[in-house]
């Protein structure tokens, strides 16, 4: 008899850090999905170096909440969508606000997966510490 994963959300100190989404042994590649978490409850999401989303985060009732500055649509089709943040807020008109709500489902020392949803979207997946 499986014993069902405990779904409850790690601890603020243990999500501190830089992580890697679903890299399914490509860390390091340029295309790789990188989260920095700041022990400031603050968060920067992108790829290849640039900033694709920023604000800031929080736990509430075991449930990870992300309310994040993006440009607009990057959550539609998040394979064809990549964007620079920070030089699309110099125009300031090409930003949208959107929240993420995830949970923890196996939380592991450098690893853990999560499922989430933005609006109608729900993923699940996994993320690694970057070493």
């Amino acid at each position: 008899m499986a014993i069902p994963s405990v779904i409850c959300a790690p601890d603020p100190g243990y999500l501190k850090g830089n992580w890697e989404i679903n890299t399914q042994g490509t860390s390091g590649d340029k295309d790789v999905e990188h989260l920095t978490i700041r022990g400031n409850n603050t968060f920067e999401y992108g790829r290849r170096g640039k900033a694709e989303a920023v604000d800031f985060w929080r736990i509430e009732n075991d449930v990870l909440t992300f309310v994040m500055l993006t440009s607009p649509s990057q959550f539609q089709d998040i394979r064809l969508q990549f964007q620079d943040i920070h030089t699309e807020l110099r125009a300031f008109n090409q930003h949208e606000i959107h929240r993420m709500f995830a949970v923890a489902v196996d939380t592991q020392k450098d690893q853990f997966s999560a499922v989430a949803s933005i609006g109608d979207l729900m993923r699940q997946f996994t993320l690694q510490r970057c070493q």
